[in-house]
């Protein structure tokens, strides 16, 4: 056996221990991977375009050679099955110890003593009004922003706000990038993605301006490790709502509305959401509808179905037990944590 295989086997039972001990997930999370995020988005930011799925084609490409390989030398069975499971070895090394061990860590409320606050109707709907009436108000007041300074303004927050929750630092040299293939992301609705291989935070060409500054909060937020979509949106969300921009202010309460509403409409009677989505202006109503029909024009159903269903299976195999679901958490989630802290604005 190869030096190089034995040490990939010694990373793989490293990524192994921490999906079943959660401490040495913790020491990853808190030790390990700030250092290793740090070190390979360093390498990336010399590159100004999308690296991830340049990694992921490469190897597919190998694996594709090693089967034509096989099959042109005639090579026995056993041999051709060792050179795969080498190759998919070092993917699945690569993805775990670049980003995913994350998956496996203690969970915020649990790591930081938080009771998760159980449903309440005179609660939600006081949650509903205040909601509505800070959207309008941002629809109101948003103008321009500069998109440099929205990016360190962004890591800033993570660095001073969100690192204190056991999440790494952002650093200066960490970018947003545009995903290389980015068709075939409009084509199944993703507005952006975290890049396990390089560290990479991607967000979608085709985000409206307006949705743009919350959706790269939301990628950045996995950027310094954070795992679970319904915790992203919340602090895409926070990190929009605390900001002094107006404009940025606006894009975290509009991207927030779809979560709210669907929740508003699980949660109270039909007319009563109708009720309460006629307070909601006519700005943040006609913007999201207006996205929505971009979105859906893009749309390749077929191809958006598979990913939808491989993105569950990633989550739930990665400890989410709500998959996909995951994102309607969010609202749950803000009333959690503004119930607890001082982030209400």
């Amino acid at each position: 056996m190869r030096k190089s295989t034995v040490i990939g086997l010694v990373l793989l039972a490293f990524c192994a221990a921490c999906r079943f001990c959660r401490p040495v997930a913790d020491f990853y999370a808190r030790t390990l991977y700030p250092a290793i995020s740090a070190g390979l988005s360093a390498v990336s930011s010399l590159i100004s375009f999308s690296l991830e799925e340049i990694v992921v084609l490469a190897f597919a490409a190998i694996l594709v050679a090693i089967t034509a390989k096989a099959i042109i030398r005639k090579e026995k069975f056993v041999r051709w099955l060792g050179k795969t499971l080498v190759t998919l070895m070092w993917l699945l090394v690569w993805f775990y110890m670049g980003w995913g061990n994350n998956y496996h860590r203690t969970g915020l409320y649990e790591r930081c003593g938080i009771q998760r606050v159980e449903y309440d109707e005179g609660a939600f709907r006081e949650f509903l009004a205040s909601y509505a009436d800070s959207l309008n108000k941002a629809a109101g007041e948003a103008g321009d922003y500069d998109a440099s300074t929205l990016a360190s303004e962004i890591k800033a927050f993570y660095s001073d706000v969100v690192s204190d929750y056991g999440y790494a630092r952002l650093h200066r040299w960490q970018k947003v990038k545009a995903p290389l293939i980015n068709p075939l992301f409009t084509a199944v609705g993703i507005q952006g993605f975290m890049g396990p291989f390089l560290a990479e935070s991607q967000v979608n060409r085709d985000v409206s301006e307006a949705e743009y500054p919350y959706v790269a909060a939301h990628e950045l937020s996995h950027l310094a490790g954070v795992t679970s979509e319904a915790e992203a949106s919340y602090w895409g969300f926070v990190c929009c709502r605390q900001s002094s921009n107006a404009a940025m202010r606006y894009s975290g309460y509009l991207s927030l509305l779809p979560y709210v509403s669907q929740q508003a409409r699980a949660l109270l009677p039909a007319e009563d959401h109708a009720a309460w989505m006629a307070t909601v202006s006519d700005k943040p109503k006609s913007d999201l509808a207006a996205s929505h029909q971009i979105w859906q024009a893009k749309r390749i159903v077929w191809i958006s179905k598979i990913q939808r269903w491989m993105q569950n299976l990633l989550l739930k195999g990665n400890g989410v037990s709500e998959g996909t679901k995951d994102y309607f958490g969010v609202v749950s989630m803000l009333m959690t944590m503004d119930a607890r802290e001082n982030f209400a604005q």
